[in-house]
């Protein structure tokens, strides 16, 4: 039997480490909250404390052992980037930088807003600015020394590459040039909106049109040089590939076919809603349904050849692999699984049972629990052959203590794999009081949560995000979610907006969510029968399942969330704030009062 070393990374009395990133035995996270947050760093051997002042310092990105954060707030933000030796600040100015993607010593993002922001890129020894316009640039993305932007908003945006010594104008027309995705000098766009949208791949020297019709054609996603994408709308989307050659049709039926993801030649995707979602694989040569059931398929993660998702809702959640030959069920009990991550053939999930979480992990061949205690363990992580993960527990006081703790194999047997080693040698990350919050498996599973001091049974933190592109606003109570969305440029993090409710509290009710394919945004919901009219209705909306947990009525201890529609958007926002819910009602005329969506929990200060 595989044996593993479990290390305690942090060491804090109510410091809530978050935004974790990592990559071979580097981590990085940030630990505490407001002008108390700062960076740390685990380089394989110590823990290094990279920020101490009084600003607030996140969104930490790593590559290697180069790291970039956000110091500062608002128009004060600032761009550091530590590059294994030292500390460099790449910005210095009273507008806001943004944005930023990393990729080893190369690190590029937006500076400024509207119709003054501007791409600025850093190649390891000096900062170059690559956009000097009156128009918005926008989403950089980096690969190497390949560095793509949209420039100009709607009607008038256009796609620019620079491929380490020169810009390259890759579009010039007149219609909304978006989805932007890069790999290597590998391209992929979306051209035109609606119907009029074709999928365009740029290979390094010339540009493809890979699609032609009068159908849209959106969500272009690019691996090497096979490209997939979803051709047409509701029950009449289907999924295309193209290989770097040719273009196939992977699915014709008349069911929605959404979702794909691409890992090499192997893509896989979701057939059918609701309970009818099922799971499909292409792997180069053939089509294989992996599942066929009465159940919620869903989760859903593909690394090479090898495919884990979850089956089941509420308690009946189940774990199942695809190894490129055969399905294996991971999990059979009466508990709810979830957050569930692949690594090649290993695979971390959490097991839940009322106020217990554990971590657990396929390596191919068999199943070893990685934790066994008596609190909550969640928000597990692969890099490699090390596993990552938070653990809650509480002090006499009733304080809730988040720490990191890191498991890899060991070459000789050791103590039991349920004792977890404390390092005794890592330094304490500081700071303030966790926010209790715990993960789902991408947003459509709910984590148990933990008791606070007066028995009100918390769950997750919900954290708020603001496309300014788009003019919407993001919310997860999914910290992997979370850490990946931070990272995306066309998003700014706005902090902690409420905590959700345990779901195995006795009056908790689920929180459904939906995606609106058509305007890219989510919908929230505790009424089953609002839940059913979308689904038999709304092709545009793709159900995702519960999202997390809330209550349908008034709760001691409890506030109301309120909800908003914006009938020129298509969008809805939510929000706790009763001022905040006042200025809306006040001042802005397009957004359409629906009420109290659900109760939950607040955060200190909202």
């Amino acid at each position: 039997m595989n044996e593993y070393t479990v290390i305690q990374l942090t060491d804090n009395n109510g410091y809530n480490p978050s935004s974790l990133s990592s990559q071979g035995d580097n981590l990085v996270w940030e630990s505490g909250s407001g002008n108390q947050s700062e960076i740390f760093f685990y380089n394989g051997s110590e823990t290094i404390q990279l920020t101490s002042n009084d600003v607030p310092d996140s969104a930490p990105i790593i590559d290697g052992e180069t790291i970039a954060w956000i110091n500062g707030s608002g128009n004060e933000r600032e761009i550091f980037f530590y590059n294994g030796s030292e500390t460099i600040q790449l910005t210095a100015n009273d507008v806001r930088d943004f944005a930023f993607s990393i990729e080893g010593n190369n690190i590029v993002w937006r500076s400024g807003e509207d119709l003054e922001s501007e791409i600025f890129f850093y190649n390891g020894s000096e900062t170059i600015q690559l956009t000097a316009n009156d128009v918005a640039d926008s989403a950089p993305i980096i690969d190497g020394s390949n560095i793509v932007w949209r420039s100009g908003e709607d009607l008038e945006s256009e796609i620019f590459l620079y491929n380490g010594s020169e810009t390259i104008q890759l579009t010039a027309n007149d219609v909304a040039d978006s989805g932007l995705s890069i790999d290597g000098s590998n391209i992929v766009w979306r051209s035109g909106e609606d119907l009029e949208s074709e999928i365009f791949l740029y290979n390094g020297s010339e540009t493809i049109q890979l699609t032609s019709n009068d159908v849209a054609d959106s969500a272009p996603t690019i691996d090497g040089d096979n490209v997939v994408w979803v051709n047409g709308q509701d029950f009449e989307s289907e999924i295309f590939f193209y290989n770097g050659s040719e273009t196939i049709q992977l699915t014709d039926n008349d069911v929605r076919d959404s979702a794909p993801i691409i890992n090499g030649g192997t893509v896989a995707w979701v057939s059918g809603n609701g309970d009818g979602r099922e799971i499909f694989l292409y792997n180069g040569s053939e089509t294989i349904q992996l599942t066929d059931n009465d159940v919620a398929d869903s989760a859903f993660k593909i690394d090479e050849d090898n495919l884990v998702w979850i089956s089941g809702s509420s308690t009946q959640r189940e774990v199942f692999l695809y190894n490129g030959s055969e399905t294996i069920q991971l999990t059979a009990n009466d508990v709810p699984d979830f957050a569930n991550q692949i690594n090649g053939d290993t695979v971390v999930w959490v097991s839940a049972n009322e106020l217990e979480s554990e971590i657990f992990l396929y390596n191919g061949s068999e199943t070893i629990q990685l934790t066994d205690n008596d609190v909550r363990d969640f928000t597990p992580q692969i890099e490699g052959e090390n596993i990552t993960w938070t653990e809650v527990t509480s002090s006499d006081s009733g304080q809730e203590i988040s720490n990191l703790f890191l498991a890899t194999p060991t070459i000789n047997e050791t103590e039991s794999d349920s004792e977890t080693e404390s390092d005794g040698e890592t330094e304490s990350d500081g700071g303030t009081e966790s926010d209790g919050g715990t993960e789902s498996d991408g947003g459509t599973e709910s984590d148990s949560g933990t008791e606070s001091d007066g028995g009100t049974a918390l769950g997750e933190t919900v954290y708020r995000f603001f496309n300014p592109d788009a003019g919407v606003h993001f919310y997860t109570a999914n910290e992997v979610e979370r850490d990946a969305v931070l990272e995306l440029p066309n998003y700014s993090f706005e902090g902690e907006s409420y905590n959700t409710v345990d779901p195995l509290s006795g009056e908790a009710e689920d929180v459904y969510r939906f995606f609106n394919t058509s305007t890219g945004v989510h919908l929230y919901t505790t009424d089953e029968n609002e839940r059913d009219s979308i689904i038999e209705n709304l092709a545009d909306f793709t159900f995702e399942g519960t999202a997390f947990s809330a209550y349908e009525t008034e709760v001691e201890g409890a506030i109301p969330i309120y909800r908003f529609f914006n009938g020129i958007t298509g969008a809805h926002f939510y929000t706790p704030s009763v001022a905040e819910r006042d200025s809306v009602e006040e001042n802005l005329s397009d957004f359409q009062s629906e009420g109290i969506a659900y109760y939950a929990f607040p955060i200190e200060d909202v």
